[in-house]
């Protein structure tokens, strides 16, 4: 392993300590049941080192195994089995859903983009790979490449709080929440959400926040759209976007610190789905042991003491390309509008707008004055 941190850190993006927790959690399941080559066995560890830099660094499979002095179908031996033991043992860093914890997210919304009742921030993006085989347009997407689709949810700190990844890319619209058991239980109200607030004097559900690829309904609140918006309306879009910066930025970071994420996955879709998921549990993992150097201030988009938008330092390492994760996103079909959600969505735009509701600089950011 290497000696130097700082070399460490830009090849695995973590720090020694946090790798070797990492091992701890997942040397058990690295072990070879049976060896009959003890001495050309690969360590545990360095089997870990392989894959995270694989991830990282987001380079062809065949070099790394070339770095590693591996053969290239080892290697993808040892993805598969490195990622699923981070994907079993970092499970936990994706809290299961629960009244507590959707009013613990709704809070540090509250606290820190000044959006009353928002128990977290969605939306889809898709995962360039290799057409497998035989697979004709199921993995072809509306961006004209092929694709998985990823559905995630982030809080207010960037973590994510639920994740669906694997889907078809020829479905990576609305189409594909609305099918998924979660969109169903978000549609048809059957998660444990907490009991209606008090906002601005009125009761309102606790709600997600989306753009256009997704429907407004009760557990929903996306931006108003059309020309000739009033000003209320502008302000109302400019705060609702706020709070949805975050699982923006969530994704940019993670497109970033990951790599192989920025680039087409050649492997089949079993495997790409499997380094996705280790991707995002190893986000988590970092925002939950060191937000600070995983995440630096400076990194992520923020609000000066003018309201001023400052963009964070990782959208200048995002790829120009299409087909990188961040650049893609759900196609916009939503359907139609329940009028419980829209008088949701009115009654916060009046919240927003009011001397109880507003913050200082926002007429000033949404360009009205």
């Amino acid at each position: 392993m290497m000696a130097n941190e700082c070399f460490f850190r830009e090849n695995f993006h973590m720090s020694k300590e946090n790798f070797d927790l990492l091992f701890n959690l997942v040397k058990d399941e690295l072990v070879p049941k049976r060896n009959t080559r003890p001495k050309d066995a690969l360590p545990p560890k360095l089997k870990l080192a392989l894959v995270i830099e694989f991830l990282a660094c987001g380079d062809l499979q065949r070099h790394i195994a070339s770095c590693y002095r591996v053969s290239k179908q080892y290697t993808g031996i040892i993805i598969d089995l490195v990622c699923e033991a981070i994907c079993r043992a970092l499970k936990p860093t994706v809290p299961e859903h629960s009244e507590s914890m959707f009013l613990n997210v709704a809070n540090g919304f509250n606290r820190k983009w000044n959006f009353p009742n928002c128990i977290g921030a969605i939306d889809g993006k898709h995962v360039a790979i290799k057409a497998p085989p035989k697979s004709g347009s199921i993995f072809y997407n509306y961006k004209g490449f092929h694709s998985l689709s990823l559905l995630a949810i982030c809080d207010a700190s960037y973590k994510f709080t639920y994740l669906d990844i694997g889907a078809y890319g020829s479905e990576g619209d609305c189409s594909f929440f609305r099918n998924s058991k979660f969109g169903s239980d978000v549609l048809n109200d059957r998660l444990c959400f907490p009991d209606n607030a008090t906002v601005n004097g009125v009761k309102l559900p606790f709600c997600f926040v989306a753009d256009d690829a997704f429907p407004l309904c009760k557990r929903i609140m996306k931006p108003y759209s059309g020309k000739n918006l009033s000003d209320e309306e502008i302000i109302f879009n400019y705060r609702l976007s706020r709070a949805r910066r975050c699982i923006e930025n969530a994704f940019g970071i993670l497109c970033v610190k990951w790599a192989c994420l920025k680039k087409l996955m050649f492997c089949n879709p079993d495997r790409a789905q499997r380094i996705i998921v280790a991707c995002c549990l190893l986000h988590n993992f970092l925002i939950q042991q060191c937000s600070v150097t995983y995440c630096p201030p400076s990194y992520i988009d923020r609000i000066d003491n003018h309201g001023n938008l400052i963009e964070g330092e990782w959208r200048n390492r995002i790829l120009d390309s299409q087909s990188s994760l961040y650049h893609t996103s759900f196609s916009v079909n939503a359907g139609r509008s329940t009028d419980y959600a829209k008088y949701v969505r009115n009654t916060l735009k009046v919240y927003v707008n009011s001397e109880i509701g507003s913050v200082p600089w926002q007429r000033r950011a949404a360009f009205i004055e």
